[in-house]
């Protein structure tokens, strides 16, 4: 009579949550660095010759081919000396084949003849002297590419030789130079993937591969090896939307691994550890888990598809896709909590929604 007037344990309050088992994925190994996008196609217009500009013929932002006129110098002075070396030249030419007749028939010395005719190839090599002098008052573009900023490039302006003025770049391959830690230097191989991503690191803008590993380490600002070597990748700018110069995060993709993957959404942290609630079948965790009877009892009458709940400490690697691989804590086929998991505890019954 006693044992029949005792209360009965009531059974636990089950929580229903979305749930998602463990599967293997492919993870990239990955070496991440920062890096400047660079061009061989970034080139600045140098004057080969002094003078002023007299007409400009590109604005900031134009498309031009590789020859097209980009801007004049003042070349009265050039015309002039062609001009004079032109004339120069026809006399020479004259007066070499007079002579040189004059020598056949023997009115002549031969002597002469052959300095009348030296004195004709000089005449020529300075007139092609004088058309180059005239050809650099006349500034082209070297390349296909985008005019930038044109400065001080006006009608007007005096420039020197050798002045630098504005840039001509042409960003559809691009380079990128990254910089890469010592102690990681010996897992970079040449045609490794490299990944561009933009300032979220979730969109990718571009692929390219290692083209360029230095035989030595980058020199610091003291003349001191700073440890670190400077590896380059080239790629096509696909998007067109990178530009040179640019500041990019990259991860350089030195292998992978097959590994068990967890679902961001199913990932929490306590005190920067992390940890997920695992799903284990009621029955399972009633032979395995060390419970007073009294509850054992209780827990014993929850319905046969019921889940209890257990925290799960973990050990990650880095997030990838919304996911992250597992190094520790779970495996492939075991459940896990991806929702509700704020309110569950270690023991705590749950049921999977049937939207799962």
């Amino acid at each position: 009579m006693a044992a029949a007037c005792q209360p009965k344990a009531a059974a636990p309050r089950i929580i229903p949550v979305s749930a998602t088992k463990i599967q293997n994925r492919i993870f990239e190994e990955v070496i991440q660095a920062e890096g400047t996008l660079t061009t061989p196609t970034f080139i600045q217009v140098k004057l080969q010759t002094s003078g002023v500009i007299t007409q400009v013929l590109v604005k900031e932002g134009d498309t031009v081919n590789a020859g097209d006129l980009l801007f004049t110098l003042e070349n009265k002075e050039e015309l002039a000396e062609l001009k004079t070396a032109e004339e120069e030249l026809k006399k020479a030419i004259i007066q070499a084949k007079r002579n040189s007749e004059l020598a056949r028939i023997g009115a002549e010395k031969l002597s002469i003849a052959e300095e009348k005719r030296v004195a004709a190839v000089a005449a020529q090599s300075l007139l092609v002297a004088k058309q180059e002098a005239l050809n650099k008052t006349s500034v082209h573009s070297p390349i296909n590419g985008v005019v930038g900023h044109l400065g001080n490039t006006k009608p007007g302006t005096y420039l020197q030789q050798g002045d630098s003025t504005f840039y001509i770049v042409n960003n559809e391959n691009l380079s990128i130079n990254l910089s890469i830690p010592a102690l990681q230097a010996k897992q970079i191989q040449l045609n490794q993937q490299v990944k561009m991503y933009d300032e979220t690191n979730s969109n990718i803008l571009g692929t390219g591969k290692i083209t360029f590993i230095p035989p030595y380490f980058e020199e610091g600002s003291d003349n001191k090896a700073d440890n670190t070597i400077l590896v380059r990748a080239n790629f096509a700018n696909e998007k067109k939307g990178l530009r040179t110069l640019q500041l990019i995060r990259s991860k350089i993709i030195i292998g992978s691994k097959q590994q068990p993957s967890l679902p961001a959404a199913a990932t929490l942290f306590k005190a920067q550890q992390p940890y997920t609630y695992q799903l284990v079948p009621i029955k399972t965790f009633l032979q395995t888990a060390e419970i007073d009877p009294q509850r054992k009892k209780a827990m014993s009458a929850l319905p046969p598809g019921t889940y209890i709940a257990h925290e799960t400490p973990l050990m990650l690697g880095n997030l990838q896709d919304n996911h992250f691989p597992v190094l520790s804590g779970l495996e492939a086929g075991d459940l896990v909590a991806t929702s509700g998991s704020r309110m569950l505890f270690t023991g705590m019954p749950v049921s999977i929604r049937s939207d799962n």
